[in-house]
């Protein structure tokens, strides 16, 4: 009995390494990196790198979620990111997470679902998702944003802040005024209305002080002159009814105004060739008195333009004193950036792609996507983030690389990015005054079109588009007569087209997203 006993011990004895051995690959195995597959398209503002993995920012994610990525890394360009999309739809082999703009998926988000390209989320955030949960849940009229007609979550998506009140990430570009030309003229204010503007440009075009009173970039036209007559250039709502500005017999108004400086001089007879560069030029270079831009045009005129007051202002308005009634703004729920990551339904490993897409909602990773790594790009100042300077020397080129708020993504954009972001008193001024507009109260929120008139709906938004464009354009130039009979021939063509079809199709689209 004694030596059957030791003959066991023995061999436990021998054994034990071994099963030592197996307990530390097991271990080991538990600790490995979860293997995911992540594609996305690459902004322009990211220079120098292949793909994602070459990124400080995404290295941390991967380090701080253990997690192990392989990306694919397409053209943000639009007309080849639709290419390469084209070609994934088609995949056998999806990857893991696709970042796309879900929103404009041919038939809707619901679409993707029911084609089998993506799964449904609802479950996956209550499993495992804490942090875009308790967002949604704190949310819930940003949380209809994001999904379908029916409750369906579908994306992780880019949320610009947190509401729509008094949101300095919803506003980006604005008029730049050359205050000390105006106030040499008399207007110690910019002007508020048509009427105002008009004055202003009267006097300006009299004093010879610049070669062109305004100029503007033909896709900021509407932007920019259109809510001095309540008029805009897209669907908007108006006491729970949908409505679209071509529709509407504000535009003749909005039309005439436009006519009447272009016929005077006062507005750059050559905007239709103006872009953004252009605009930059003409301004900073004395040009102009009067122009519409992003913000970084207001920076480079304080820093450059010696003896120039440079200033902002509140968009025009129909009504002096008021807010305007519309003004370019953008939605919390970005619908049009290719920004909002979905798991497809190739992926094997849903819990790990999902606990790494939410990691970017919580406290740490919200840090991270907007500020960057501590001690490296940010320093916690008095409970604020302070980009440090390695960021403020080279800030777009750094913010690419170690953070995600400058070029969108599946996170919250932080607004104390935008506050550090721009670095003149003027342009943290014009933040401000961009921002006072009821546009808020009209914007048509990001409904679902059924999948069965999805697309006839797009067939005649882009046939009226095509058309307006062009016949807007020759109304302003007087290459076309603007008078009562001739607009009503323009709206009667775009009424052929179909535009109060999709109307009709937009207000039951509505209807259903209040209903969620």
């Amino acid at each position: 009995m004694k030596k059957a006993l030791l003959i066991v011990l023995a061999v436990l004895m021998l054994a034990s390494p071994l099963f030592a051995q197996a307990s530390k690959e097991t271990a080991a195995s538990s600790d490995a990196p979860a293997k995911l597959t992540y594609w996305a398209p690459m902004s322009t503002k990211i220079k120098n790198a292949n793909d994602f993995s070459e990124l400080p920012y995404w290295q941390e994610v991967m380090k701080r979620t253990n997690t192990q990525i392989e990306f694919t890394n397409v053209s943000a360009e639009n007309k080849i990111l639709s290419e390469q999309f084209s070609i994934l739809q088609v995949s056998s082999d999806l990857p893991d997470i696709v970042e796309y703009k879900w929103a404009s998926y041919a038939g809707g988000p619901k679409a993707a679902i029911d084609d089998g390209f993506i799964i449904p989320l609802n479950d996956v955030f209550e499993k495992y998702c804490p942090n875009i949960s308790k967002y949604l849940a704190e949310h819930p009229d940003i949380a209809k944003e994001c999904s379908t007609d029916d409750g369906t979550y579908y994306c992780f998506p880019f949320f610009r802040g947190y509401d729509y009140n008094n949101n300095s990430l919803l506003f980006s570009e604005g008029t730049v005024y050359r205050m000390d030309i105006l106030k040499s003229l008399g207007f110690d204010n910019p002007p508020e209305t048509a009427d105002e503007l008009y004055d202003v440009l009267v006097a300006i075009k009299n004093a010879g002080v610049v070669e062109i009173p305004m100029s503007v970039r033909p896709d900021h036209i509407n932007r920019v002159f259109a809510p001095a007559f309540d008029s805009w250039d897209t669907w908007y709502v108006e006491n729970g009814v949908v409505k679209h500005g071509y529709l509407e017999q504000n535009r003749y108004d909005y039309l005439s105004f436009l006519r009447k400086i272009y016929a005077e001089g006062l507005l750059d007879n050559d905007y239709m060739s103006v872009n953004k560069n252009g605009m930059n030029s003409m301004f900073l270079s004395g040009k102009i008195a009067i122009g519409y831009n992003p913000g970084s045009l207001i920076a480079s005129a304080v820093k450059t333009m010696e003896g120039a007051e440079i200033s902002s202002a509140k968009p025009l308005t129909a009504v002096k004193g008021t807010n305007s009634k519309f003004a370019k703004m953008n939605t919390v729920f970005d619908t049009t950036a290719s920004s909002a990551a979905a798991i497809t339904t190739s992926c094997k490993n849903i819990e790990a792609a999902a606990r790494l897409l939410d990691y970017a909602y919580g406290e740490e990773g919200h840090l991270l996507a907007n500020f960057g790594i501590e001690g490296v790009t940010y320093e916690m100042i008095d409970g604020y983030p302070t980009y440090t300077d390695f960021v403020k020397e080279n800030k777009d080129d750094v913010m690419a690389k170690y953070m995600r708020c400058s070029v969108n993504g599946a996170i919250i954009q932080d607004p104390r990015y935008i506050e550090q972001y721009y670095d003149t008193a003027e342009q943290a001024a014009a933040l401000s005054l961009w921002a006072q507009t009821d546009y808020g109260k009209y914007m048509l929120p990001p409904v679902t079109i059924p999948s069965e008139d999805a697309s006839r709906v797009a067939s005649i938004i882009n046939k009226v588009n095509t058309f307006a464009e062009e016949m807007e354009t020759k109304f302003i130039t007087g290459a076309l007569d603007l008078n009562e009979k001739s607009f009503k021939e323009y709206q009667d063509q775009i009424k052929a087209f179909g535009l109060e079809e999709a109307k009709a199709i937009y207000q039951k689209a509505y209807e259903s997203y209040l209903a969620k």
